[in-house]
């Protein structure tokens, strides 16, 4: 049978729990990460960036000697530029399959997913959704509604799906946020420096002439410059700095992590698959251990001895759950199964399993360590939602 007679039969809605919460994907197809409604990571993404390019540019390049000053207007102004473009780009781009484009009517509203009248979205490399034959890499994202060809993952902070038409564009994104926020804190370092040892190079600017107060400081130099005292200068300083270096971690290591994806010619999707496969072959080869159904029946048998008292259900539960004192660990019991209560199923992927060392933390985990930050990046890896992309 053609897998396209599908199409003249009708798709009635299916509800998927999400977070314990009941989800629908969107009845309208998202084009590109302009698309409504904007996701709030968007907006603090674009906040932040203005608010990191003012303080840049107006606040802390003035202050710079003028051979260092001009440099850092050109350096820096690039690659914030340079970012600015790419990031458009990137949210711009309508990541779908070339069929979808060619054939797909965005303002139509789009059938949901019936599991009864099909086992996955994608068979045969037909979207039972969008009606079009796909390419092999392409799954159907549920956030966007439509299929993603080369799909890696659904961002957030683009608002928008990452596959094989705007990856590069994202991957450049992330990279020039890392180097410009290499570039600010080295000039944040460079004011701290000279403040400290001789703060007259700060002032270099012509519109000091007329401050004869050491203390005070002009912002928004050269246009609208605005008198203030150190500590405001500081305070400024400081909560730059913070934001700077916590987006810096963050972004570095999504930037090694993607990195280690491409040497590894592999997709964020295709690494959580990976990594899921893995994670479970490990906790069957758990439950077959011998050594560990033996200390399974002993502390079933210690448990026993302790009674029922509250000390001895106390110490029950302390024979018979380990926890792990590994940050990326969870609370697992002796024979493998985890107990904690993982939000999206991408967590899996980033659960340390029994044989988990607390003695250090394998680059692996190391690679991932961005998912702490960008978690909420992947919305699609709830085991329902897994089901439904095939």
């Amino acid at each position: 049978m053609d897998t396209r007679s599908g199409s003249q039969c009708s798709v009635t809605p299916e509800a998927i729990r999400n977070n314990e919460e009941l989800v629908l994907p969107p009845r309208i197809s998202r084009v590109n990460g302009w698309s409504l409604p904007l996701h709030y990571f968007r907006v603090v993404t674009w906040a932040v960036f203005v608010g990191l390019s003012l303080a840049t540019f107006r606040i802390f390049i003035p202050l710079l000697p003028h051979s260092w000053k001009y440099i850092a207007y050109v350096v820096t102004g690039g690659i914030f530029s340079f970012h600015l473009v790419v990031h458009l780009i990137a949210s711009c781009i309508d990541p779908a399959d070339s069929n979808v484009r060619l054939m797909k009517n965005y303002s139509q509203p789009m059938p949901l997913f019936d599991r009864s009248k099909h086992a996955h979205v994608i068979q045969n490399q037909f979207c039972h959704l969008c009606k079009v034959t796909v390419n092999k890499k392409t799954k159907h994202c549920i956030s966007c509604n439509k299929c993603v060809s080369g799909f890696d993952h659904h961002c957030k902070w683009i608002n928008n799906c990452v596959g094989s038409r705007n990856y590069w564009f994202f991957f450049s994104t992330v990279a020039s946020a890392t180097a410009g926020m290499l570039c600010l804190i080295a000039i944040l370092l460079y004011v701290l420096v000279q403040y400290l040892v001789n703060p007259r190079v700060l002032r270099t600017d012509p519109r000091y002439e007329d401050v004869k107060n050491m203390n005070t400081w002009l912002l928004f130099l050269p246009l609208f410059p605005v008198q203030v005292q150190t500590l405001i200068v500081v305070i400024i300083r400081m909560l730059v700095l913070l934001l700077d270096l916590l987006g810096l971690v963050q972004l570095g290591q999504l930037l090694i992590f993607h990195i280690y994806l491409k040497a590894k010619k592999m997709t964020t999707f295709e690494y959580l698959i990976n990594t899921r496969k893995e994670e479970s072959s490990k906790h069957q080869a758990v439950r077959k251990d011998p050594y560990v159904q033996m200390d399974k029946g002993f502390l079933q048998q210690g448990a026993g001895a302790l009674g029922s008292s509250a000390q001895g259900v106390k110490a029950k539960s302390s024979l018979l759950i380990y926890k792990c004192p590994c940050h990326f660990c969870t609370s697992v019991n002796q024979d493998g199964d985890s107990k904690a209560q993982e939000k999206t199923s991408a967590a899996a992927g980033f659960r340390a399993t029994y044989f988990c060392s607390c003695s250090g933390v394998s680059f692996q985990w190391f690679l991932l360590g961005h998912y702490l930050f960008f978690r909420d990046e992947i919305s699609l890896h709830h085991p329902t939602w897994m089901a439904v992309v095939g």
